[in-house]
C-alpha cells in the first residue's frame, strides 16, 4: 500500500488514514469469523456430548433389562 501512496504522490498522513481503515476492517471481519466459529464448534460439541449421553442412556436401560429378567 504505501508502494501505491508514492506512486500516486499522496501524504504520509492519507496513508496512515487508509492502513488504520484497513486494520479496523480486518479487525471486524476478524471478530465476527471467531463468533461464528465459535457458535458452530459449541452446537457441534452439545450435539457430540447429547449424543454420548443418549448412548449411554440405552446401555444403562439395556443392563437394568438384563438384570431384571435374570
Amino acid at each position: 500500500m504505501s508502494i501505491i501512496n508514492i506512486i500516486n504522490h499522496e501524504s504520509l498522513l492519507t496513508g496512515l488514514e487508509r492502513l488504520l481503515l484497513v486494520l479496523v476492517c480486518f479487525y471486524i471481519i476478524g471478530k465476527i469469523a471467531a463468533a461464528i466459529i465459535r457458535k458452530v464448534t459449541t452446537k457441534t460439541v452439545i450435539a457430540e456430548t447429547a449424543d454420548i449421553g443418549m448412548t449411554e442412556n440405552v446401555d444403562e436401560a439395556e443392563n437394568v433389562q438384563d438384570t431384571e429378567t435374570e
